[in-house]
This record gives structure tokens, C-alpha cells and sequence, in this order.
């Protein structure tokens, strides 16, 4: 008798209509050549604020950690009131305009850490993280490697430490869940109970959860796994 599968095999099943090197088109009409390349305008251009991201930025917490930071919309604000932000990225190009822009900005250069690297490989965040922001990351990881990427974070947050961030889900509407799946994003079945069973089995308690066009955003606090 086969046993029912787990909660991260049904992760792991879910895919992705991603493939680098075809045209993106919707509806007939090509938006672009190649998936990747107009993937890489779609993360230098974003500038969009998350909601729950925004509420850190008069009073943000003293360290904190921006996972696929991009340009840092929903960080630099942060740097500005005192926090000190470790940003990640993969890509040069991005971190270089963070940089750029948070100079434009008149951000404090001793409260900005740049990384480069891919958070999917890279061993560990450092640690004792007071906030940890996954701004429309979480759905361009591959899923077999979403496990692996929730159990870093609960390990670089403080106990009680906030992760704020984005998850897609299928109950996305149809023209974005086609759009931002040929750009490599995943959307998950389940709506608003697969963002919470997500952060539960990560070891999280969910504090604000609302749905989007794209799926949901969520505000959870870590808990002590033992």
C-alpha cells in the first residue's frame, strides 16, 4: 500500500512553464525573445514596496536580511532610520544599482551589507537576523530546493525574529499566473492554507496573511523548533 505523500514531496511536484531561451508570449503577442532576458528587466526595474515590508521602515529592527534583494525597494527605506540590511542577490548588475541608489538616497554606506550569491547554494545567511524580507523570491526558487531554503532562514532569525515576504499561489489571476510562469515563478496549490501550512512546517507562526493577485503576502514570527 503506498503511503501518502508529504507535505514537501507535493512542494517538490509543482512546476514551472520556464524555459530561458523561449519567447515570452501572452495572448499571441511576443513580449519578448527569451524568457531569461526579460526576466533580468523584470527584477532591475522593480521598484514596487511590499505592504508588510513597509510597515519596518520608520521603525525598523536593528539587523536585517533582504533575500533577492533586487534594487532594495523594500530595504533601503530601512537603512535610512538605522537599520543595518544585509542584502542577497545572484546578480551583479542588481546590487550594483542598490548600491547606486542607495547613495542617491543618502542611505548610511556603514548600514548596508551587499552579498552575491545564490541563496538556493549558499550554505548558510550568517545569523541573528531581527527581520528577514522574501519580497518575491520564494516562487522563483525550484521547489525542490524550497525545504532547504525555509530551514536557512529559521536558522538566521533571532527567536520571536519576523519573516515577512510573498508566496504565489494557483488561486492567482490567470493572465498573471500565465505571465510570471514563463518568467520562472512557481504557483502553488492551496491559496492562503498552503502559505500557512508553508510557514508552519518551516516553523513559523503566521501573524498577517492576505491574498494578492499573485497569491498571498504573509507577516510570520519564528518559533523555537524542539
Amino acid at each position: 500500500m503506498s503511503q501518502p505523500i508529504t507535505f514537501w514531496e507535493q512542494v517538490a511536484r509543482t512546476k514551472s512553464a520556464y524555459q530561458p531561451n523561449d519567447p515570452v508570449i501572452i495572448q499571441g503577442k511576443k513580449l519578448g525573445n527569451k524568457a531569461e532576458e526579460l526576466q533580468k528587466e523584470m527584477f532591475s526595474s522593480c521598484n514596487l514596496v511590499e505592504k508588510y515590508a513597509k510597515e519596518f521602515f520608520k521603525k525598523p529592527p536593528v539587523k536585517v536580511l533582504d533575500l533577492g534583494s533586487g534594487i532594495g525597494a523594500n530595504s533601503r527605506p530601512m537603512t535610512l532610520n538605522g537599520a543595518h540590511v544585509t542584502a542577497i542577490d545572484s546578480s551583479r548588475e542588481l546590487l550594483e544599482k542598490y548600491s547606486y541608489l542607495s547613495q542617491k538616497d543618502g542611505c548610511p554606506a556603514k548600514n548596508i551589507r551587499l552579498r552575491r550569491g545564490d541563496i538556493t547554494t549558499m550554505p548558510s545567511y550568517d545569523k541573528d537576523f531581527d527581520l528577514v524580507v522574501a519580497v518575491d523570491v520564494l516562487p522563483y526558487i525550484p521547489p525542490k530546493d524550497l525545504l532547504s531554503t525555509m530551514r536557512k532562514i529559521h536558522a538566521c532569525l533571532l527567536d520571536k525574529g519576523t519573516l515577512v515576504g510573498t508566496i504565489f499561489t494557483t488561486d492567482a489571476a490567470p493572465m498573471e499566473r500565465l505571465l510570471m510562469g514563463q518568467l520562472g515563478a512557481h504557483f502553488y496549490e492551496g491559496g492562503l492554507d498552503f502559505a500557512k501550512n508553508l510557514l508552519e512546517n518551516s516553523g513559523f507562526s503566521t501573524e498577517k496573511l492576505e491574498a494578492t493577485d499573485s497569491g498571498c503576502r504573509f507577516k510570520a514570527v519564528r518559533k523555537e523548533i524542539g
